[in-house]
């Protein structure tokens, strides 16, 4: 049986947790509040000066949180906001026997998702990866055609998938592009394929390839910082 009750100290609220336990713990939440899990007969008295003791901790640790909430997790529910090419759309659910695959209404900033009636997280999130994928592929000869003139260089093959890093290129030319970019504001292909690009000319991260990217991409460090930015 746990006893309950709430506590006062020096202006923090502290949830005092009493069971059949040995030790005094205290914990940060990850809500910021504070809870003290401490033996049935340990005093109150005792509990103030344990959390006294750890109070710069406690304050640490409470304004780290509060400055970096938690993220929600994703769920691709309805209403939840997602991104096409840098601008936000509510995700609306679908159950449509005759449409198959996901699409967006720019003029009403909705994406629909095609999915059965109790789809699952993974479900709905496969049904906006696979627009994303739809998206790259629709538009990957508009980038081509921008960047290959600047760099220079043709690739024998571009593929897309989903993968950690926003792209890769193989030493036979062939260009692997992350198919989240089409989540991103377009420049940030632009530049990962740019990127890409310059390692046909220079395989590795050397000052060589840096200076192609400056010459090639002059802005590729701004550009780089947003497509890291969260959007959770």
């Amino acid at each position: 049986m746990v006893i309950k009750e709430k506590i006062e100290i020096e202006g923090i609220p502290v949830e005092v947790h009493r069971k059949r336990m040995k030790n005094v713990y205290l914990r940060v939440l990850p809500d910021a509040t504070l809870r003290v899990s401490a033996p049935e007969r340990v005093s109150n008295d005792y509990i103030i000066e344990y959390v006294t003791s750890n109070l710069d901790w406690v304050k640490q640790t409470q304004e780290r949180i509060l400055k970096n909430p938690p993220k929600p997790k994703i769920m691709y529910k309805n209403g939840e906001v997602h991104k096409i090419w840098g601008e936000e759309y509510k995700i609306q659910l679908i159950t449509n026997d005759t449409i198959k695959h996901a699409f967006y209404d720019a003029d009403e900033s909705i994406v629909y998702l095609p999915v059965r009636r109790r789809s699952t997280v993974n479900e709905r999130e496969k049904a906006l990866f696979e627009l994303y994928r739809s998206e790259m592929k629709r538009n990957i000869d508009c980038f081509l055609n921008k960047c290959v003139p600047i760099v220079g260089e043709q690739p024998k093959e571009i593929k897309f998938r989903n993968m950690k890093n926003w792209g890769n290129c193989r030493r036979n030319k062939t260009i692997t592009l992350n198919i989240k970019l089409a989540s991103k504001p377009p420049i940030c292909t632009e530049y990962v394929l740019i990127h890409e690009l310059c390692h046909i000319l220079e395989f590795n991260h050397s000052p060589r390839f840096k200076a192609l990217m400056d010459g090639f991409c002059p802005n590729w460090r701004e550009i780089k910082k947003l497509l890291n930015e969260s959007d959770d």
